[in-house]
């Protein structure tokens, strides 16, 4: 393969034979940097499924907000609906190879590959069908607040009936030896599993242990298997990995053949899984062949209402060799309540994550203006931004002094976000800025954080109000309470959350004092939280040791 333009290799698991202009060398051409990203993930995938072999892609794009068609069953169809346009064309070569016993006939073989449309954020809600699921959106998008107070009482039952019993784990694999020796290679690589690119806390994590294998001197190659227009794919940590946005539904052949050619073309020399279902599924599979690599996984957030991943990783707990986890909630929850070994867990803590910029302490309370309340994350269901604006509107009618809020973030509830600050009558005292801009801005002219999610892991935002010297108002999820002064962790439930936090923050403005106290408990807690294991230092020991 060529080199791109701003001197990023190309992974080398295919070359280019021939184009019809679309730029994959990074060169310019008919798609952008993102579009040409996936369509690289895609040749991946295809090049490594079917070692030595030629493909032809015709290459397609939809309508903004629609998905990528990369790896699925429909790329072996060669029409398309009436609103997709052809870019263009191009014809590469597996460069993968494998013994004689499993190669492939030397065919050409015809793929239609779908780059989906520009990112578009839509709600969940909005995708509901039928009677049941307009009625479920338009009572969701009318009443967001009494909505959401009767998740909360289904959260409470599901809750009660999941500590009640241990999840069920599958069978060890016994196998000391696979029928598939260790290649000789000298392209180490961990192998990644995510949940997909776009902003989030767990991908944040992700992306960094990505750039620290890199940095190991190791191939990152990276696997998604949630639909998504994968917005971070242009992050530099993925510029030397090998990146597979996996769509679905993949034939079972192709998913035997892709992990077989991924096997066969690296040695891999570990497994780190960062929330992806379709891995964790295949890990029976892979230790019935593989036995030697070992396995990881980052535990971040346990989920009442399906589960989650906690509970995958549970069940999938005899073919992983260590379950990393960032608090204490969630060692506690594995160990105590679903009997995992005390030795197979691993605390080690994201304090210092994303604290970097955050080097000056939040503005004093002493400084002129308005008492300002912010919220920074992204404008989901489970972070119930319109929980916050309910709490703003509550505190413009009964704050003892002028009060201004700032909302930064985005996300699939942006329009919902900006119809209620003007339903509510917030406008003229509510500013919503974008993740373009610096959340060390926003902590800096911050005098109190709110955190109103619905459910947490231990929120990387904390640790960035905590070094601003910005008190945290939080619901008590989690494992918050490890951070978060104690009079300042509030109910889940929506009205009480609202009751109590406005409580807080009135407290806040006419007690200077009160505010001391509550910052001063909360750096307690974070100073003895940072002599906890940090989680840079874990996984940097751990890929080391997988090199020897």
């Amino acid at each position: 393969m060529t080199e791109k333009a701003d001197n990023v290799k190309l992974p080398k698991t295919f070359e280019l034979l021939d184009e019809s202009g679309i730029g994959l060398d990074g060169a310019g051409g008919l798609l952008d940097e993102r579009e040409r990203r996936l369509l690289v993930g895609a040749a991946n995938f295809h090049a490594l499924a079917g070692p030595g072999r030629t493909f032809r892609f015709t290459v397609l794009r939809g309508p903004d907000g629609t998905l990528p068609s990369l790896t699925d069953t429909a790329c072996h169809q060669i029409d398309w609906k009436d609103d997709r346009e052809v870019v263009g064309s191009l014809v590469v070569r597996s460069l993968v190879h494998t013994t004689a016993k499993f190669s492939p006939s030397d065919g050409l073989v015809d793929l239609v590959v779908d780059v989906g449309g520009a990112p578009q954020t839509t709600s969940a809600y909005d995708q509901l069908t039928g009677l049941l699921g307009r009625a479920r959106r338009t009572a969701r998008f009318l009443a967001p607040v009494q909505f959401d107070a009767l998740r909360q009482f289904r959260t409470d039952v599901v809750e009660r009936r999941h500590r009640s019993r241990p999840v069920p784990r599958k069978a060890p694999v016994r196998l000391t030896r696979g029928t598939m020796a260790r290649r000789p290679s000298t392209k180490r690589a961990v192998l990644f599993g995510l949940h997909w690119l776009e902003l989030g806390g767990a991908e944040r994590w992700a992306l960094e242990t990505v750039r620290m294998a890199s940095e190991a001197g190791m191939v990152p190659i990276v696997l998604t298997d949630r639909p998504s227009t994968h917005p971070w794919i242009e992050r530099p940590e993925l510029d030397d990995a090998v990146v597979v946005p996996l769509t679905h539904p993949i034939s079972p052949e192709q998913e035997s053949a892709f992990l077989n050619g991924l096997l066969s073309a690296y040695d891999v020399r570990g497994v780190h899984l960062h929330h992806c279902t379709w891995l964790y599924e295949r890990l029976p599979w892979l230790k019935s062949v593989r036995p030697d690599i070992p396995v990881v996984d980052s535990l971040h957030i346990l989920e009442w209402r399906t589960g989650g991943f906690v509970d995958i990783a549970v069940r999938m707990s005899n073919m992983i060799d260590k379950h990393h986890v960032i608090s204490p909630q969630l060692r506690d929850y594995l160990i105590g309540r679903q009997g995992v070994e005390p030795d197979k867990v691993e605390l080690a803590t994201l304090a210092n994550l994303t604290t970097a910029d955050i080097d000056r302490p939040g503005r004093a309370q002493e400084a002129s203006g308005p008492f300002t309340v912010s919220f920074v994350g992204r404008f989901t269901q489970q972070k119930r931004p319109y929980l916050f604006l309910q709490l703003a509107a509550e505190l413009r009618a009964t704050a003892p002094g002028p009060v201004r809020f700032v909302m930064h973030g985005d996300g699939e509830l942006a329009g919902e976000v900006m119809a209620r600050r003007a339903r509510l009558g917030l406008s003229d005292v509510l500013e919503v800025r974008g993740p373009d801009q610096p959340v060390a801005r926003t902590l800096a002219e911050t005098d109190a954080l709110v955190i109103s999610s619905d459910n947490e892991g231990l929120t990387l935002t904390s640790f960035e109000a905590t070094a601003a010297g910005v008190p945290v108002v939080s619901t008590d999820v989690g494992s918050q309470a490890s951070l978060i002064a104690d009079d300042l962790l509030c109910p889940r439930h929506p009205f009480p959350f609202v009751r109590t936090a406005a409580e807080r923050l009135r407290a806040m403005m006419t007690s200077p004092d009160q505010r001391k106290t509550w910052v001063d408990e909360q750096a307690v807690k974070a100073e003895a939280f940072a002599k906890l294991p940090d989680a840079r230092t874990w996984t940097r020991d751990l890929y080391e040791g997988w090199l020897t």
